[in-house]
């Protein structure tokens, strides 16, 4: 008798240990899933701070004098501003494919170009544009388009 309750506990003892062991398992799996959940949110929180400066067009109705100001902004960077008035459409630092997000040198189409009213790429500071935000395949933004409304 007393060496089947030997048996016994031992039996209990393992189970108990197999349950704990379980128990760590799944807990450390949880903690990993959670962590990998938290970067990716600071990830994503970096990315949209970083490009909060050119998000902020994205869907949003501005001024024709705003979007000379966007011109001259990203005049340093590499980015394509995409401007379609009445007349025609003109990209200004880099001509960008609005599928592909592939950038491409412009020639010099500098914000004054715009500004000039007898061109046919003048842009009415009082004419209101509706920006959208070009992407490449990387979800990096490539471009600004402004189309007048």
């Amino acid at each position: 008798m007393e060496n089947s309750l030997k048996g016994l506990m031992l039996a209990a003892g393992t189970i108990v240990t197999c349950l704990i062991i379980s128990l760590g398992f799944f807990i450390a799996k949880e903690a990993k899933d959670s962590a990998t959940a938290g970067a990716n949110q600071i990830s994503k929180l970096n990315n949209e701070f970083l490009e909060n400066d050119k998000v902020i067009y994205d869907a949003t109705e501005v001024s024709g004098s705003e979007v000379i100001n966007v011109i001259r902004k990203f005049r340093n960077e590499t980015i394509g501003i995409v401007v379609t008035t009445k007349k025609q459409t003109t990209s200004y630092h880099y001509a960008v494919d609005e599928v592909t997000g592939k950038l491409t040198k412009t020639s010099n189409n500098e914000y004054k170009v715009g500004k000039t009213i007898t061109a046919a790429d003048y842009i009415n500071p009082t004419a209101r544009f509706t920006g959208k935000i070009i992407r490449d395949s990387n979800s990096t933004i490539v471009g600004i388009k402004f189309v007048q409304n």
